[in-house]
């Protein structure tokens, strides 16, 4: 917890790509919060800002998780809570789509994009307390799994050339939701072992890139 009560307040939104996985034993094991990449983040900003991590493994923007051992998983639902709990808020960073690919939620990258400018909605529709401004926002596409690979190809057929489509539908959209974007898949890995989940260097990557998009002059928060 941030005791400086002047630090700017950032939430991060996504899924276990920003709670914790290690591919290691299929994600049973958690990254530290000195290697993921929102603990790195705050690292690099310093005193003078609070990251607040709000990582669920299975998250999706807008869609219900048809397994009954995976409930709350619906990121559109969810939302309005995390935001009550957080306020007052200078920026969400919104990081979430790769589960959202998987065969089973039958969602095409342009519905996983609506969910998407469903989530900037809300943000932006929410009443803040105290006349807060609304806060920045930051939208990151997620990585791109590689479906075809033996664990990936179980459960995200199709979700490579999905995640590489929203590279394009999140652009879209943040352009005319003039929210902010950033694309770090040329940047960052999935894992060899299972190849879903960032390894730990594009963790230390990711945060890197992240703290360059929002100390840049043209976002002030």
């Amino acid at each position: 917890m941030q005791t400086n009560n002047q630090a700017k307040r950032i939430l991060c939104y996504g899924d276990s790509n920003t709670r914790w996985r290690e591919a290691s034993g299929m994600g049973l094991k958690r990254f530290s919060p000195k290697e993921r990449w929102t603990g790195i983040l705050q690292d690099l900003l310093g005193n003078d800002y609070e990251i607040i991590e709000e990582g669920l493994g299975a998250r999706t923007t807008m869609f219900d998780d048809p397994r009954p051992e995976l409930p709350g998983r619906n990121g559109l639902t969810m939302l309005p809570q995390t935001l009550d709990i957080h306020v007052p808020l200078d920026m969400i960073i919104l990081m979430l789509g790769t589960t959202d690919t998987k065969p089973m939620m039958q969602a095409s990258s342009e519905d996983i994009g609506e969910g998407m400018r469903k989530l900037i909605t809300t943000i932006k529709e929410f009443k803040l307390v105290n006349n807060y401004a609304p806060p920045k926002i930051l939208v990151i596409i997620p990585p791109i799994v590689k479906d075809d690979t033996e664990f990936a190809s179980t459960i995200y057929a199709w979700g490579t050339e999905k995640g590489n489509q929203l590279k394009i539908v999140y652009q879209k959209i943040s352009d005319e939701e003039h929210t902010f974007f950033l694309d770090p898949t040329a940047e960052i890995t999935v894992d060899e072992q299972e190849w879903v989940h960032i390894t730990k260097e594009s963790h230390q990557k990711l945060a890197e890139l992240v703290y360059q998009k929002i100390t840049k002059k043209d976002i002030v928060i």
